[in-house]
């Protein structure tokens, strides 16, 4: 205190003399029922707002990632982007222009266009849903083409991301929605003389108000039309063609109507190329034994 009073002799306590010097005060600590009302707030950031949109049925993708949540998202985002033939206009055009600016806006405005297409929002800290905006893009077909790509070509391409899932449709977190959605999902290709067959698959997550069974047979009771189809319509848990699936998070129900669920190992991606990343793995560790030897 002695230096700072014989720099500014006007200054007789540390107050003084970050007033002095134009600087703020370290902060006070706060008040016991500062932290009570924080404690109270929701810590939502913005999810339940974006959740609310989703009352109101939109088609997209539910993403789930090992780890490294943006990894994930560039990566699917370019898959999607890559199937879907979103950008690929423009990247293959080649420029006629000899103006950079023509050429840097017309970059700019294909990017506006594809964040508009591929909505992301955010669900929880390995989970997001990309909303699909544009109404040419199927996200089941979507997602399906990519997999089998995957599946066929023995091609991982990806790091972070664990699951990629198609929703055909979001709607409110209760059984009587839910059953309106499902009987507009299922009646094109349920309520007919083809044989089929189908199981139910549920989760919820973030949810207690919702009963398990109750969902499972408000949507089973949809899809055999109160058992008009039942002679068509068959359970099968095992190896089901169409797999129904209904992901509950907090108050917003995401639906889909999966096919080949067990051939494309239930849509996730490590299960998918496990058995092949396993081998070339297995591969390369006889490479370096022989090398060794």
């Amino acid at each position: 205190s002695s230096g700072i009073n014989a720099e500014y002799g006007e200054c007789q306590t540390f107050q003084h003399y970050f007033k002095q010097i134009n600087l703020r005060m370290p902060p006070t600590k706060r008040s016991k029922a500062y932290y009570v009302q924080s404690a109270k707030r929701p810590k939502c950031h913005g999810v339940g707002k974006s959740l609310e949109a989703l009352k109101q049925s939109t088609p997209g993708v539910i993403v789930t990632a090992n780890f490294l949540k943006g990894g994930c998202k560039r990566e699917v985002l370019q898959l999607l982007k890559e199937f879907s033939g979103v950008g690929s206009n423009h990247s293959d055009q080649k420029s006629t222009s000899d103006d950079v600016t023509d050429e840097i806006a017309a970059e700019i405005a294909e990017l506006k266009k594809e964040r508009i297409i591929f909505d992301k929002i955010e669900l929880s800290n390995n989970m997001m849903f990309i909303a699909v905006r544009d109404q040419g893009i199927n996200p089941t077909t979507l997602v399906h083409k990519v997999l089998t790509s995957l599946k066929d070509s023995k091609q991982r391409r990806t790091r972070f991301t664990q699951k990629i899932q198609p929703v055909a449709h979001t709607c409110y977190a209760s059984v009587e929605d839910i059953t309106k959605v499902a009987q507009t999902m299922l009646e094109g290709v349920f309520h007919n003389d083809t044989p089929k067959t189908f199981s139910i698959v549920y989760k919820a997550r973030n949810n207690n108000s919702l009963n398990r069974d109750d969902v499972i047979k408000a949507v089973a009771t949809v899809a055999t039309d109160n058992d008009k189809w039942k002679d068509s319509v068959k359970v099968h848990l095992d190896n089901p063609e169409w797999a129904i699936t209904v992901d509950v998070f907090q108050s917003i129900a995401f639906l889909g109507l999966l096919p080949d669920f067990v051939l494309l190992a239930k849509y996730n991606v490590d299960n998918l190329t496990a058995e092949w990343m396993k081998k070339d793995e297995e591969k390369e560790g006889e490479k370096e034994e022989e090398k060794e030897g």
